[in-house]
């Protein structure tokens, strides 16, 4: 339960500080307490509207800040559902100009903290091909049906 207290706080104080045209929502998964130890635990999931690098790169910063605190292992990933004009900084021929949120992206999962996701319907209104994104970037048709698929499948809690 306290790890639910810290990581609500932890986001919760990011979403306040940023912007007031940046939308957050945050959903949290029932923590799984060992009892089906054949399976991976359930994550938690943010899906995120952001306005700019700096926006992105704070939620970026606050999922790296748990490495040390949060073991996906035990608690489950984090799936970051992206949406919005911040899927312009992933695409491949902007790589350079945006390579350290890429990279810092890329890093968090590979470390399996978290799970990056893109909108695909805002990819077609961004007129983003599927092909100009990372591979380690997850794409789902609609960022609400994922979330919803979430919750029902994998037992995400939303607040």
């Amino acid at each position: 339960m306290r790890l639910v207290v810290a990581l609500i706080l932890l986001f919760s104080s990011q979403v306040y500080s940023q912007n007031q045209n940046a939308q957050y929502r945050l959903a949290v998964d029932h923590l799984n307490t060992g009892a089906e130890q054949n399976q991976s635990p359930p994550g938690y999931v943010l899906d995120i509207t952001v306005q700019n690098i700096q926006q992105l790169d704070a939620v970026l910063n606050r999922a790296d800040k748990l490495k040390g605190q949060f073991s996906p292992d035990q608690y489950g990933r984090i799936a970051i559902v992206l949406h919005g004009l911040v899927l312009n900084m992933f695409r491949k021929k902007n790589y350079s100009r945006y390579m350290s949120i890429v990279e810092k992206a890329r890093q968090l999962d590979q470390q399996n903290l978290v799970d990056i996701k893109a909108c695909q319907t805002v990819m077609k209104n961004l007129q983003i091909e599927q092909s100009e994104l990372p591979d380690f970037i997850e794409q789902v048709p609609l960022a609400p049906v994922e979330i919803d698929r979430l919750e029902r499948e994998k037992g995400y809690t939303r607040l």
